[in-house]
């Protein structure tokens, strides 16, 4: 009888074209995974892998077997989920997750994951979108939280929300809520990190000017971002709703300037897999949760749908 666990075993091996990250996905030696593959061949009395020291590739028996497990391991996990119903799933669930979601709705996303899937555990892994793209390329997140899409065959991106970015200071600097942007860069600017798609946006921006004086600070820290800006170090362009509390007791205020960034949409991400119904489920319930934060947050600063605003706040 065919066993379902090997064959899980074959897909992740095969899609991550590895037998190391596919232990480390599986929580398994080496040894194990390479047992399982062995016995999978000697089931189906076939070879499913060609390996060499630098990388292991499909056999066309092994092509056709990928593409007839697939279905079928989904098949198997929907069969379960309809008996368990989704509160009783167990196991554990990595998620990666960029500081813009940290500071808004994550602790929202993981209050209804427990109520929901109280015997699921969550992994989080803070870091920038293209370290979590890598993360989950190699297998080592299940879904990532992220400024997307990523289009790459393989994955699919669930659209979360949007949030507008506006320039922010500390009142000390002087600005009084406007300054033009000769104005604006006679201080250092405050960035994401380079690589960042907003730094990018900048960096375009800042290159239809003749002036190259002005200057750019980066980190890849939000909290650090927003401690350096309302210390009076420069200026930042970063989503409101990330600093409503700074905004709120005065530390930063709102500048009235011509916008680089666009407004930053956020995705949820995963490999687009058999054995992805728990990264699957947590993408939609990310979904539901940034609809409602959105709901709950000012419509210029945050919006779960593509409208009128994105237009008009790319344009401030």
């Amino acid at each position: 009888m065919l066993n379902l666990k090997f064959l899980d075993t074959f897909v992740w091996v095969a899609r991550l074209r590895s037998f190391t990250l596919a232990a480390n996905r599986l929580n398994a030696t080496q040894a194990a995974i390479s047992s399982r593959i062995a016995a999978l061949e000697a089931d189906l009395g076939v070879k499913l892998f060609l390996r060499d020291h630098r990388k292991i590739t499909l056999t066309p028996e092994g092509l056709k077997t990928l593409a007839r497990a697939e279905p079928l391991l989904r098949a198997a996990q929907n069969l379960v989920d309809e008996l368990s119903g989704a509160g009783g799933l167990r196991g554990t669930v990595r998620i990666g997750v960029i500081d813009t979601i940290s500071y808004t709705w994550l602790v929202d996303l993981i209050r209804t994951s427990s109520t929901q899937f109280p015997l699921i555990n969550i992994e989080i892994t803070a870091d920038t979108t293209l370290r979590l793209v890598n993360l989950l390329s190699a297998g080592e997140i299940d879904v990532a939280l992220i400024m997307g899409p990523v289009l790459e065959q393989g994955y699919l991106s669930v659209e979360l929300c949007t949030f507008a970015c506006h320039w922010v200071a500390s009142p000390a600097l002087g600005l009084g809520g406007h300054a033009p942007l000769d104005r604006l860069t006679q201080f250092p600017i405050v960035s994401f990190p380079k690589g960042s798609q907003p730094h990018a946006a900048i960096s375009r921006f800042f290159e239809q000017f003749p002036r190259d004086d002005y200057v750019i600070y980066t980190a890849n820290s939000l909290a650090t971002i927003i401690r350096m800006t309302t210390d009076g170090i420069g200026v930042a362009t970063i989503p409101p709703v990330v600093a409503q509390g700074e905004l709120a007791r005065g530390e930063l205020e709102l500048i009235d300037a011509q916008q680089p960034i666009p407004p930053m949409r956020l995705h949820a991400v995963y490999s687009d897999g058999p054995a992805q119904l728990l990264p699957g489920m947590i993408a939609e319930l990310a979904h539901q949760v940034a609809h409602d934060y959105c709901e709950r947050s000012n419509p210029d600063w945050a919006w779960d749908r593509p409208t009128a605003r994105q237009t008009s706040s790319s344009a401030r």
